[in-house]
């Protein structure tokens, strides 16, 4: 555990108990007041071509270099709980490019209260057709953190519920993802987790539930049951968890289901004495790492088997 994990973890701590008690109303204020105080601002980068598309009406900002010939694309959905977006920083963004020599594309996919989970992985359907006119399917990755996360994940059980109307990314990398529906087993396991975890409740599911699917409707190919979600067809797929979230329950669920899916390559990684998202938060060397790791499986580095 890195010094500055230890001096955060008692600050992180403190207040998950109001994160905890929030309710579904609370999070729609919460959202509002971020969303209405939210401008995007283009970073300048010396050396590097920033433009900016609309796609169903939103933003995608795409970040390159003129000598990688927009050959290759990595789409980084932000995490931010679906009310905010949290955006690599101009380092992280240089890092991703320069070692992997892939153009970014960071899109602003629709936000709670005003959408839902659907609507995010709907954007995230007619995104990806679109960027088939620029790049061929193997060519493309989509790297998620959190929110982010579960929106990829969706997408992809999306893609197969529409039967491969379009093909699947190269790779497809989620960073602390979670589902709304999990089987009694992670259920356990989450609780016992719980002292672990500074940010997020053991019954942190149980509250998400009311606020992004109150009424039941959403399908759950969207909202995600790893123990029974489809994945036949996934392309290779890397999880990566902390060791200190109660998401990384669902691993052993994952593995599963990959298994009894036929996926072919896969790795599910537990960082030890890390935290939700780990790879994101580049001003610590749990970051730092996990950043490293990411850009690793982005360089085609193939692996097959559950990392704990």
């Amino acid at each position: 555990m890195s010094l500055i994990y230890s001096v955060l973890k008692p600050l992180l701590r403190a207040a998950k108990p109001k994160r905890a008690a929030m309710t579904r109303n609370d999070w729609m204020i919460q959202a509002k007041k971020i969303q209405s105080n939210f401008s995007l601002v283009l970073p300048e980068i010396s050396g590097y071509e920033i433009q900016e598309v609309i796609n169903e009406g939103r933003q995608c900002v795409i970040i390159s270099r003129p000598e990688n010939h927009h050959q290759k694309a990595v789409v980084y959905y932000a995490g931010g709980g679906y009310i905010r977006y949290q955006l690599p920083n101009r380092k992280s963004i240089r890092h991703y490019i320069e070692e992997t020599g892939m153009d970014m594309w960071i899109p602003l996919y629709p936000l709670f209260p005003d959408n839902t989970m659907f609507d995010a992985v709907k954007f995230g359907y007619a995104l990806h057709q679109e960027m088939h006119a620029i790049y061929s399917a193997e060519n493309i990755a989509w790297l998620g953190f959190s929110a982010g996360a579960n929106l990829i994940m969706g997408l992809g059980r999306y893609l197969v519920h529409k039967n491969y109307e379009l093909p699947m990314p190269n790779i497809i990398i989620s960073v602390s993802g979670c589902n709304l529906h999990i089987s009694e087993e992670s259920r356990e396991r989450m609780k016992q987790l719980e002292q672990k975890d500074v940010i997020f409740p053991p019954n942190q599911i149980e509250l998400f539930k009311p606020i992004f699917d109150p009424d039941g409707t959403l399908p759950h190919y969207i909202t995600g049951c790893a123990s029974k979600d489809d994945y036949t067809g996934f392309p290779r797929i890397v999880l990566l968890y902390g060791s200190d979230e109660i998401f990384s329950a669902e691993a052993l669920e994952y593995e599963k289901a990959f298994r009894r899916c036929g996926v072919k390559d896969y790795r599910i990684h537990i960082e030890p004495n890390a935290f939700h998202a780990y790879p994101a938060f580049t001003f610590t060397p749990e970051g730092k790492k996990g950043e490293n790791q990411i850009i690793k499986y982005l360089n085609h580095e193939r692996s097959h088997y559950y990392d704990k």
